[in-house]
């Protein structure tokens, strides 16, 4: 087979690259080795993100999905913060839905869909030979331009081509159901190392279900960690060895390289995971739209001016700021109480829920916290 572009991995930057750059009339085939996969993840993308994508219409009118108008947050010592949204809001979805939804969409642009693992590469020249294994058994050569590598924190194409993987975070969860809390429109941050480590544990109300977890850069801290966490948010309702836990890993973001010869990497291959918060869906297929253009123009070095341009600044506040805070409880509880100030969460609104450009707010952000920045390096 041939195509000018090979997307592998059909999660969101896979599915959206393949999407972008079928609407151009460019040969596209995508390829996603279980299409029944569901990702232990927690399914919530603002909807400001997915009206950048002009697709959040049809999302919402074709697969179920929640709303979520405030949350709640938990500093390990001070009283909890909780926050309403005035102007946006985080739609919750089952990732299985939702990555079938944008695989779907890339169809529709005419982007060839193949249940299908990538096995090897065999030539990184002009014409880049891959060969792909289907669902059947059959071993196919299929020969691109290029490759968008979106396969994910455990890329087979950073093996492939010699670059290592990204860093990451463990993280443990499980679905519960939905009667074990009262408000069904918030999300639940709740931080401390006694259930925490270097991470926070969440609860995400999905459209039928609770998305409950937590995180570490120790998978062997995980089971205590998120029996922790129930001891502490649900004193004793839940038994945690009733569930399913489901452990998956969380990229961090560092700096890496955003192509290599005619291989561009996207979302997880990348670390495209915003330090802190740890949402990755939006900024995956942000990635995803920054490669493709890259590939549209024929200019492989725009991806990462395109990237640099509207994250990186945001990015590296950020990781400094998670570098800090996860230090101890002690500075996780300062940096959270910080966020009591109206303004403070105007700023984090903007960047976070809102998606505005960073480049007016984030001064604004780092002047409220004087006593961090004299910690941080000068941007």
């Amino acid at each position: 087979m041939e195509c000018e572009v090979l997307v592998v991995g059909g999660g969101p930057a896979g599915s959206t690259a393949a999407r972008l750059l079928a609407e151009k009339r460019i040969d596209t085939i995508l390829i996603e080795k279980n299409l029944s996969f569901n990702k232990p993840c927690g399914g919530g993308i603002p909807s400001a993100g997915l009206k950048e994508f002009d697709i959040l219409y049809k999302l919402q009118t074709d697969i179920p999905f929640n709303r979520i108008t405030r949350i709640k947050i938990v500093p390990p010592f001070s009283d909890p913060l909780e926050v309403d949204f005035h102007d946006g809001e985080l739609l919750i979805f089952n990732r299985s839905k939702f990555d079938s939804f944008l695989r779907k969409l890339a169809e529709e642009k005419g982007a060839k869909l193949i249940e299908a693992e990538l096995i090897s590469i065999e030539d990184f020249r002009s014409k880049i030979k891959s060969n792909i294994k289907t669902k059947s058994g059959e071993i196919i050569q299929v020969i691109s331009k290029y490759i968008i590598a979106a396969d994910g924190v455990n890329s087979k194409i950073c093996s492939l081509t010699g670059i290592p993987g990204p860093l990451y975070y463990w993280t443990v969860s499980f679905h519960a159901p939905e009667k074990l809390i009262n408000k069904k429109d918030t999300c639940e941050f709740w931080f401390g190392s006694f259930h925490a480590s270097f991470f926070y544990s969440w609860i995400f109300p999905g459209t039928d279900y609770l998305s409950i977890g937590t995180g570490s850069e120790d998978i062997k801290k995980l089971k205590n960690l998120i029996t922790n966490f129930i001891e502490r948010r649900f004193n004793g309702q839940i038994d945690v060895n009733s569930y399913k836990l489901r452990a998956y890993k969380i990229p961090i973001w560092e700096d890496r390289k955003f192509f290599k010869n005619n291989i561009l990497f996207c979302g997880d291959a990348l670390g495209t995971v915003m330090p802190i918060s740890f949402e990755g869906i939006y900024y995956s297929m942000k990635s995803a739209q920054f490669a493709s253009e890259a590939i549209i123009q024929k200019d492989l070095n725009l991806y990462e001016r395109l990237w640099d341009e509207r994250f990186l600044k945001q990015f590296s506040m950020m990781k400094k700021f998670q570098d800090i805070m996860f230090g101890s409880d002690e500075a996780i509880d300062k940096w959270l109480n910080i966020h009591r100030d109206p303004a403070v969460q105007e700023f984090a609104m903007a960047l976070w829920l809102r998606k505005e450009h960073g480049s007016k707010l984030i001064p604004l952000y780092l002047k409220a916290f004087k006593s961090f920045i004299s910690r941080i390096v000068t941007f």
